[in-house]
């Protein structure tokens, strides 16, 4: 292409790329600048393409121009309508929401058409971590509107969710009672704390414990080495996750692992926008604790999703998180699918939608 030796043909490169970028410069459309890869153009801030020219974005009241720089978006505390950015109308006791394109109601509100309603909150029980509701406090459960108290019976206690009861170690429920567990000769107590277990060398026979043959002995030993080699191996391996918590008595790790994810969106009557979508998201929780006892884990996942409606550049996101409680024994494991819907207003006509991020974190882990 250019005459002369390697130095030669180099200067000559560099004399035609600088001639071919005058040239494409003094090309350039009015408001426009080189795109970062020089080998075309964009419009500047303010502007957005039309053919070979660049149009100035008009614009409306109330409004700016978006993230993208090649159209607008209303101020927070409006909302698009047509071509015009119109103001939310704020009903008592509410406030702008967090697309700054609507409203939601206060703590302590719910919404009812275009009002706030007060949370009636019956006796014995608080507004809940939404905000819009209440719960009964811990040793009441729902009844209708109201918080009744929770009947322990003898040798009980409030179960962990705090709306029931259940029996002491060394007890098991009947009806309404707490029956002693009936521990015969040469056994104890199982892990559960509401049955028996034979002690070793000696097998369950109706509701004795009777001594093992020598055949049954060695094949008990043979299963015994079998396990030990197991949990020998998953000890060596460890155990793994995204998160992971140390049971501070035991040492013992709990790990969480997102294994999956999948976005379902469903459409508008008219079926050109969503009205809502639903993220599954699939987790697995795992320990490598070997004691005799289990452990009380608890699990919260969050996801976040972005989304963006028709004729409208900006990018909004919404969040929604979960939890799960588990008990665990040991090297023991449990897969888990969570859902969380998320709803769109229908004045949005939301047309993308994706996952920007989920995560699941060990909360709590305590020794039963």
């Amino acid at each position: 292409m250019f005459p002369g030796n390697i130095q030669t043909k180099k200067y000559w490169l560099i004399v035609f790329l600088f001639i071919s970028h005058l040239l494409f410069a003094a090309d350039l459309p009015n408001n426009s600048h080189s795109n970062n890869s020089g080998t075309g153009w964009e419009c500047d801030r303010g502007y957005y393409r039309s053919g070979q020219r660049c149009v100035k974005v008009i614009v409306p009241e109330n409004a700016s121009i978006d993230i993208y720089g090649t159209g607008w978006s209303c101020n927070r505390g409006y909302y698009k309508s047509g071509q015009k950015c119109v103001k939310v109308i704020l009903p008592e006791n509410a406030g702008i929401d967090i697309y700054g394109s609507g409203w939601s109601c206060n703590r302590g509100f719910y919404k009812s058409g275009q009002k706030c309603v007060k949370v009636v909150v019956p006796e014995n029980a608080g507004i809940d971590v939404y905000g819009s509701s209440w719960v009964c406090n811990r040793g009441y459960y729902k009844s209708g509107n109201k918080c009744e108290k929770v009947i322990v019976p003898e040798n009980a206690g409030i179960n962990v969710y705090g709306s029931g009861w259940s029996c002491n170690r060394g007890y098991y429920k009947s009806g309404q009672k707490c029956v002693k567990v009936a521990i015969p000769e040469n056994a104890s107590i199982d892990i559960y704390g509401s049955g028996w277990v034979c002690d070793k060398g000696y097998k369950k026979s109706n509701n004795k414990c009777s001594p093992m043959t020598q055949a049954e002995l060695q094949k008990q030993k043979e299963l015994e080495q079998a396990v030990k080699e197991r949990m020998r191996q998953q000890r060596l391996q460890g155990v793994r996750g995204d998160d992971c918590e140390m049971e501070f008595k035991t040492n013992a790790e709990v790990c969480v692992e997102i294994t999956g994810g999948d976005l379902d969106c469903n459409k508008s009557f008219s079926g050109d926008y969503y009205r809502d979508c639903d993220v599954v998201l699939n987790y697995e929780v795992k320990t490598d604790y070997s004691g005799g006892s289990y452990l009380d884990v608890e699990v919260e996942c969050n996801v976040e999703i972005e989304y963006k409606g028709r004729e409208t550049y900006s990018t909004q996101s919404d969040s929604a998180s979960k939890d799960e409680s588990y008990n665990l024994y040991a090297y023991g494991s449990d897969s888990e699918t969570m859902r969380f819907n998320f709803s769109f207003s229908s004045y949005k006509e939301i047309t993308s939608v994706k996952i920007s991020s989920a995560k699941c974190e060990i909360e709590s882990v305590n020794l039963w």
